[in-house]
């Protein structure tokens, strides 16, 4: 039962963090927003999983949460690198980072002179 609970909050966690499939793969490939929250919400589902299966002791908790991490984790990936128009995965190569998309004024750089 425990192990059900915390695959829940792993599927709350990426319910909160992301938009849903169909939003996801209505966006551009390889969305930096997306990729964000992406992460976070995996850095977020790790933590939870590894702290209630060691509360627990229980390696079904770390299995049952980990299985639902990965699932959600590999169907966001997805969602975000299909191209919108043709439907088909994009690869990353020549996007550029996210501290490259950002102006250079945004980065810190005095926007006043």
């Amino acid at each position: 039962m425990a192990g059900l609970a915390t695959a829940a909050m792993v599927y709350g966690t990426y319910t909160f963090s992301l938009p849903n499939g169909a939003a996801i793969s209505a966006t551009d490939a390889q969305d930096l927003n997306i990729e964000a929250g992406r992460r976070k919400a995996a850095i977020q589902s790790a933590a939870v999983v590894g702290i209630v299966s060691l509360l627990a002791k229980d390696k079904t908790i770390f299995v049952l949460g980990g299985l639902m991490l990965i699932a959600l984790d590999w169907h966001a990936r997805i969602a975000n690198a299909a191209n919108p128009q043709t439907g088909k995965v994009v690869s990353n190569m020549g996007y550029q980072s996210a501290a490259a998309s950002v102006p250079a004024r945004q980065q810190g750089e005095a926007a006043y002179s």
